[in-house]
């Protein structure tokens, strides 16, 4: 069984035409894991609803091949609509048992204007996870896709888990250990208590057009890692292994978080103009405004996500070069018997 519903056409925003969210889903000829794809979570980050698109009409060409399932949902779609990050409130800190339940009480209090926008789309991806767990036929897969509004290139995180950094690290760019952690109510987050593999992969700048191919790249990566498909079967995750492994050569393949700036509105905070993920940088170094003055940098290390744009809980974060084993971190490139490059 197959169903789709498109994304961004002739210009219109990606959102308008996925009434459902649901961009596709493609059952396989046999049992096997099932593998969600989540693209555009936030509104103002288009390349992974985008990207989903593409592989969907591929994929299902391939269904007769395929072990296993391929779901790829859009997130929040009335910001989508928008091209705002959000309208009401963050979709992707939403996800704690606290936040979930004061939307349905709204809802059983009849809401009214003042409900939330995003608790519609709340809903709408609860009812797409328990679709998931209902016809799922094996073990379950999240790659969740964002993107950044600073410049930099793509890096992946996930939970501190075994499984969970494996599944990341079949994609080779740069890897954030303890991102998620300290970022209340994600997705994946939500996902990690569920029992679900998830990673979370961001694509580069929003409207760069290499953005869309590299969330191609790692959703077909994905696909290999989950086993949905036999190496022979998908030659896109072997050319986007080498082309995302190409540019990110010169990046350290493992980092850990070791600071977060969060803001609030009344901050007023402007990030200082420049910044580019993964730039070193020194403690001390001013890197952004508030209504206090300068910000400085606390500590030395690599920028990540320095923001530059209108909405966000999150200036900037500061990551540093951490190091695993050479087994840990190639043997994620034969997850599912693929082999690296050359291997």
């Amino acid at each position: 069984m197959t169903s789709r519903a498109g994304g961004e056409r002739g210009g219109r925003p990606v959102g308008r035409e996925c009434p459902e969210g649901l961009i596709g889903w493609v059952e396989g000829r046999t049992g096997g894991a099932l593998l969600l794809c989540v693209g555009g979570l936030h509104g103002n980050e288009p390349a992974g609803v985008r990207a989903l698109e593409e592989v969907v009409a591929q994929v299902e060409t391939r269904r007769h091949l395929l072990a296993g399932d391929f779901v790829a949902v859009a997130g929040n779609l009335r910001a989508l609509d928008a091209g705002r990050r959000f309208l009401s409130y963050d979709l992707n800190r939403a996800w704690t048992p606290a936040r979930i339940e004061a939307a349905r009480a709204r809802r059983r209090s009849g809401g009214g204007d003042g409900v939330p926008a995003e608790d519609a789309e709340l809903f709408r991806m609860l009812a797409a996870l328990e679709r998931v767990s209902a016809r799922r036929r094996g073990p379950v897969y999240v790659l969740d896709l964002h993107s950044t509004s600073g410049g930099g290139g793509p890096f992946s995180t996930a939970a501190d888990m075994p499984a969970h950094r494996r599944f990341a690290m079949s994609i080779p760019v740069p890897m954030v250990q303890q991102l998620n952690q300290h970022l209340e109510g994600t997705l994946t987050h939500y996902l990690d208590g569920l029992g679900y593999t998830a990673a979370v992969f961001e694509s580069g700048q929003h409207e760069e057009p290499e953005a869309r191919v590299r969330a191609a790249s790692a959703v077909w990566l994905a696909i290999r890692a989950a086993g949905l498909l036999a190496d022979p079967d998908a030659p896109e995750a072997r050319r986007g292994y080498r082309a995302l492994e190409r540019e990110c050569r010169r990046l350290p393949r493992l980092l850990e978080m070791t600071y977060r700036h969060p803001i609030e509105d009344e901050d007023r905070y402007v990030m200082r103009p420049g910044f580019l993920s993964f730039q070193p940088i020194r403690a001390g170094d001013v890197v952004g405004d508030d209504r206090h003055g300068e910000v400085v940098a606390p500590k030395s290390g690599r920028i990540l996500m320095p923001l530059y744009q209108e909405l966000g809980e999150d200036g900037f974060f500061v990551v540093r070069d951490a190091w695993f084993p050479e087994s840990a971190v190639r043997r994620p490139a034969r997850v599912a018997g693929m082999c690296a490059p050359g291997g």
